[in-house]
């Protein structure tokens, strides 16, 4: 096991993690202080309850429908993922409250908040956008091979899928835990020992490996459901088309129409949906591949908060609004 992490005189070193002066911050800490508690601990944690009690309900519908169907397997998991992942954020939010600083508990919350809270929830969210991805393509095949749909998406290939969703999104983090654990740092500031996290390997390198990988990883996803819903959206036209030609019922002709308009209005809704969630936090991660000092403990350490905090409320509005 390597050497207890320990604050330097200065409190510039934490066992290899380099911390800036807050005297050359871009951000002050008041300011990142008043975003955390805006941000996260009012506007974020009402939208993650209301989440919360709407996915559980939806599990709950699922669940009595039955899983037996591909499409209720695929929804239901997307709904366990996201309440999941809105789960490890109420605890990430709570970890971000400026307010935690005044009370004289023995945890660094400010370090944990990343390892217990904020990489779970960063994972879970990946999963649902590839089970979207999944969902889109299944209605795009449903489209276009109508006949052939049943054969082609079975049950057992839907699990088996959703378990590679899974599964491949988490694996990305496997560097961060495995180099990353809790230990007892000792801070001179305040003259007393923190339950903290320290890091065995490089810190460089594992930051390049996991902004890699989330950039990947989130452009998969986003761009396959672009590349379904245009595609399905160009189908349902034609689909559309075929059938006004092949009816002279006006009142079928206005009811094939509104109908086909909803579908595609959905599955438009969704891929921008995705889009304007996933777009912050990829041009985040290219921002941090390029631009070394911007992340955690550097001297844009502070922006990094605020940048990621304002960019995860507005993302988390849309979905709010766009759910309503």
């Amino acid at each position: 096991m390597s050497e207890s992490p320990v604050y330097n005189e200065s409190g510039d070193t934490i066992s290899g993690y380099k911390l800036s002066s807050r005297d050359d911050q871009y951000v002050s800490d008041s300011v990142r202080k008043i975003v955390f508690l805006v941000n996260h601990v009012v506007i974020d944690m009402c939208i993650c309850i209301f989440g919360i009690v709407g996915n559980c309900t939806n599990i709950r519908v699922f669940v009595k429908q039955g899983l037996q169907k591909s499409v209720n397997l695929s929804l239901c998991a997307m709904s366990f993922s996201d309440l999941v992942g809105l789960v490890f954020q109420v605890w990430h939010n709570f970890c971000l409250n400026p307010y935690l600083e005044l009370v004289d508990w023995p945890v660094d919350f400010m370090q944990i908040q990343v390892l217990t809270g904020g990489c779970p929830n960063v994972a879970m969210t990946r999963i649902t956008g590839w089970i979207t991805m999944y969902i889109t393509m299944e209605r795009c095949l449903s489209v276009l091979m109508p006949l052939k749909i049943r054969r082609i998406v079975t049950f057992k290939r839907t699990a088996v899928i959703l378990v590679f969703c899974y599964l491949i999104n988490l694996s990305v983090f496997v560097p961060l835990y495995a180099a990353d654990y809790m230990d007892w740092i000792y801070n001179p500031s305040v003259n007393r020992t923190k339950l903290g996290v320290a890091r065995y390997g490089n810190s460089a390198t594992i930051g390049l490996v996991m902004n890699v990988g989330h950039f990947y990883l989130s452009v998969l996803s986003f761009l396959f459901v672009v590349i379904f819903t245009a595609v399905l959206v160009v189908a349902l036209k034609k689909k559309t088309k075929w059938r006004l030609g092949a009816t002279s019922d006006r009142e079928q002709h206005e009811a094939l129409t509104s109908r086909d308009n909803k579908v595609v209005g959905m599955v438009i809704m969704v891929a921008i949906v995705l889009i304007l969630c996933y777009s912050p936090g990829v041009l985040c991660s290219i921002v941090e591949i390029c631009i070394a000092e911007f992340t955690l403990n550097s001297k844009l350490e502070n922006l990094y908060h605020v940048v990621w905090s304002t960019m995860y409320g507005a993302k988390n509005s849309v979905i709010g609004d766009l759910g309503l």
